[in-house]
């Protein structure tokens, strides 16, 4: 069939729009499918760290964060007890807190003010294929007419989120819930430190607020397990793990929330990008790979995900060689693999550790001793830097920091410090197995090392 677009992308979402909004005023015609254009209300979503603004300043959509009282953040503070420490993200660079919902509405009319973007209200039903098992575009059901109706174009992007409908046809993904979000906002309040996120750690599992509006705090509370908590599961655990630790500059505040209710509950998922590249498809955002949101990582990884795809195919003369598209994302895949890595590993490192007694200790203590360490810590928390052997560094260093700090404060913790060597290795292995190609790190690491060859290796794509 003829192709009326050169993209078709399902789902106007943060990735979807975002990519829209980056592509068409190079001219690409693009169809953008989505059963609902109105703002939505998430929990998640609403911190940039400077990562994911760094990444809008070079695709010349930092404009979009204008307009809708979006706040500046400078950086982090831990509150452990009666302790607290702040570190500021790096080289003066900034993040950036705001409503989910405004946010996207003001990148969907940006993407939707260009003539090459055609808006479908529609329901995506399947992805089409020729006889050759090629995607060749998406059917739909429409949203006024309920009519079955067809897109087609030479590539379909799915970036339809973490309850996407086409991850069978184009991952082997194991989605798995680690926690619950329980998300409120808070009218009117004083954080213990203006224009920073807040990670609270004196609970049994962790609790972070940030500012989203002028007069607005968006609070996070971490609910542990792979089940919705029922109401009176909830209001039990902010009684007794929430409650007694919040500051008392926040607590009228908090209080207020309280009695309004309005509670909204989310899970956290895990997936590890595992693509199988099929002609015609690629895989966009949360529909691909999805990490804890404890970090703020998520847009981060969007941005970067649409920085790579963009590039790949911007550097194409025009979207009919369907071989040289086909070229174009497996490049993608294996680009955003090293990319997004440290942020997959570090958000679902980090919550482990939260959860633990004796490494959230030793985070704590670890930051607040500042320096280089803390600062390269920060660094790659923000997304700016990306390098796996520094992840791995820093990770290593604290957990032997934690273990000396024990046995230094008396010789009988010492099989307390074993335990803390020992939960440390085993909560980063596995992401690490997930999420780096060990062979392509081993090549990057050696190759400066004059006495070994590179190594050759391959992706970790699977092909139907």
């Amino acid at each position: 069939m003829k192709s009326e677009f050169d993209i078709c992308i399902i789902g106007a979402g943060m990735a979807g729009a975002t990519i829209a909004a980056y592509l068409a005023p190079k001219g690409i015609k693009i169809a953008l499918i989505d059963h609902c254009f109105k703002e939505k209300k998430r929990i998640v979503g609403e911190l940039l760290q400077p990562g994911a603004v760094l990444s809008l300043e070079q695709m010349g959509l930092s404009h979009l964060l204008e307009g809708f009282e979006a706040q500046t953040v400078k950086g982090y503070a831990l509150l452990q007890g009666n302790e607290h420490t702040t570190i500021a993200y790096p080289d003066q660079h900034l993040g950036v807190g705001l409503h989910n919902g405004r946010f996207l509405q003001q990148i969907r009319a940006s993407a939707l003010q260009n003539e090459s973007v055609t808006q479908i209200y529609g329901k995506a039903l399947q992805l089409l294929e020729n006889e050759r098992s090629e995607i060749i575009g998406v059917s739909y059901r429409d949203s006024m007419s309920s009519e079955i109706k067809s897109i087609y174009a030479p590539l379909t992007i799915t970036s339809d989120g973490f309850f996407s409908n086409f991850r069978a046809d184009l991952s082997n993904n194991e989605k798995t819930v680690t926690s619950y979000f329980i998300g409120v906002i808070l009218q009117n309040c004083d954080m213990p430190f203006p224009k920073h996120g807040h990670v609270f750690l004196s609970g049994p599992t962790p609790f972070i607020c940030y500012p989203i509006s002028n007069n607005e705090v968006r609070l996070l509370i971490d609910f542990p397990g792979d089940q919705l908590p029922r109401k009176h599961l909830l209001q039990a655990h902010l009684e007794t793990n929430v409650t007694p630790y919040i500051p008392e500059c926040m607590r009228n505040s908090y209080e207020q929330a309280l009695q309004e209710g309005g509670f909204k509950v989310m899970p956290n998922h895990y997936m590890a990008a595992k693509p199988i590249v099929r002609k015609g498809a690629v895989m966009l955002g949360d529909a691909l790979n999805m990490r804890h949101p404890l970090t703020g990582g998520g847009l981060t990884a969007v941005f970067s995900d649409i920085q790579i795809l963009s590039s790949h195919l911007l550097a194409m003369p025009d979207f009919n060689n369907t071989d040289l598209i086909h070229e174009k994302i497996e490049a993608y895949y294996r680009d955003r693999q090293s990319a997004n890595a440290n942020l997959n590993i570090l958000a679902n490192a980090l919550y482990a550790v939260m959860s633990n007694d004796l490494l959230k200790k030793a985070v704590f203590k670890f930051l607040q001793c500042g320096g280089a360490n803390a600062q390269e810590s920060i660094s790659i928390l923000a997304g700016l830097n990306r390098k796996h052997s520094s992840l791995i560094k820093q990770f290593c260093f604290l957990a032997f920091f934690g273990a000396f700090d024990l046995v230094r404060e008396q010789i009988l913790n010492l099989p307390k410090a074993i335990k803390l060597l020992w939960d440390a290795f085993f909560i980063i292995k596995p992401l690490i197995k997930n999420e780096i190609n060990l062979f392509a790190f081993a090549n990057s690491y050696f190759s400066k090392i004059k006495y070994f060859p590179p190594l050759s290796y391959t992706a970790k794509i699977q092909r139907p």
